[in-house]
């Protein structure tokens, strides 16, 4: 008999949910972006359901448009800084990864990897980055940077020599570098000490990172581009990727795809998680259900966004026929899973779906391990060496 491929899950949203107008549902506090002790309840209902992570994406710009539909929308211009606030959730959760949003654009490799370094010490071996290069005019203003940089395929190179110099940077003391010995006085072995000394096209970085290696080696990459170069990086340096939950057959070319190229560039592909993207969710016990909370929430949505709110609602079978469909199609090893708005929706996918999802025995009954590498059965990287 042959053993039944058990699906990945990871909750992408903000802390209104991962629908634009998810602020406006009754459920939803009056002030969620700074409402942290009721995002955290969220955060541990999704523990509670086994996720395998939180991915809070993130834009560092108001986006202002001609018909000033900005104005109502809370996700961008009311928000935390997402890696500040998964640092508030680490303490409060155990298990479940917890995956921050942060520009290769607009920031610098050092910074990045000491803050990072920094989630997965504080989560014991949860963190995780979310690779993007930023692309709207705000966020370049922002920085007083040429808005036409950001559009350029050349930032996919400034990616590509950005995360090798966070990795270098991640391994710039080996595991048992730091003894700590009251006796010597000594607090690390030079030894066991690398130099990163890192002389790019674009960066100029020593090292060595101040502060012991990440507990899980590396943190988790995540990245989403489904370009040609957006691709290219992912099959070099990601962990995880998203690709459109759009149609199976797309997806399936996705997920093959990259698994190619990541096999070009020596790695196992197996050792990259595809997950489909499921926007926004509606579950609940009967169709009829699911659909009367459909349209109580599109009720609340302008007359235009109504025709493609890109919201799924069923039942738990409909939802655990979707996931059996893919991961035995070959078009994704798991999910992201978006809801329109987090206090109901959450609760009830885990209530309903993730229980169905265990009767077919294509998800988990218990956590692999303690971090998010463990969960997802991915190897903890040695420390790279010239």
């Amino acid at each position: 008999m042959s053993v039944k491929k058990h699906a990945r899950l990871v909750a992408i949203t903000h802390s209104t949910g991962s629908h634009p107008r998810g602020w406006r549902h009754p459920n939803t506090p009056a002030r969620p972006a700074t409402d942290v002790k009721a995002f955290i309840k969220v955060v541990q209902e999704l523990e509670r359901g086994l996720f395998d992570a939180l991915f809070l994406s993130e834009t560092t710009g108001v986006m202002p448009g001609p018909d000033e539909s900005h104005q109502h929308e809370s996700m961008v211009n009311d928000s935390l800084d997402p890696t500040l606030l998964l640092s508030a959730i680490a303490p409060a959760t155990r298990n479940i990864g917890l995956i921050t949003t942060a520009s290769t654009s607009l920031t610098q490799p050092y910074t990045l990897a000491r803050l990072l370094a920094s989630l997965d010490h504080l989560s014991g071996g949860r963190a995780g980055w979310n690779v993007v290069t930023s692309r709207f005019d705000t966020e370049a203003r922002n920085f007083g940077l040429d808005p036409r940089l950001l559009r350029t395929p050349e930032r996919y190179d400034v990616a590509a020599e950005f995360v090798g110099v966070v990795k270098g940077l991640w391994d710039s003391f080996d595991d048992d570098a730091f003894v700590h010995d009251p006796q010597s006085a000594q607090v690390f072995d030079p030894a066991r000490i690398r130099l990163l000394d890192h002389r790019g096209a674009r960066f100029r970085v020593s090292g060595p990172l101040g502060i012991a290696r990440p507990p899980q080696g590396h943190p988790i990459i995540l990245q989403a581009g489904m370009s040609e170069a957006g691709r290219e990086l992912t099959a070099r340096e990601a962990d995880l990727v998203l690709t459109s939950g759009g149609g199976g057959w797309h997806a399936r070319e996705a997920r093959e795809d990259v698994r190619r190229r990541a096999a070009a560039h020596g790695r196992d592909p197996d050792m990259l998680v595809v997950l489909a993207v499921l926007p926004a969710v509606l579950v609940a016990d009967t169709r009829a259900e699911a659909e009367a909370q459909l349209r109580e929430f599109t009720a609340l949505l302008d007359p235009a966004d109504r025709q493609r709110h890109g919201i799924l609602a069923g039942t738990a079978n409909d939802f655990a026929d979707i996931v059996e469909d893919w991961l035995d199609g070959g078009a994704a090893d798991g999910f992201a899973v978006g809801f329109p708005y987090l206090q109901g929706p959450v609760e009830a996918f885990t209530r309903l779906v993730v229980p169905e999802l265990q009767r077919r025995g294509r998800f988990r009954t218990a956590y692999e391990g303690s971090t998010l590498r463990e969960n997802l059965g991915l190897p903890r990287p040695v420390p790279v060496r010239s």
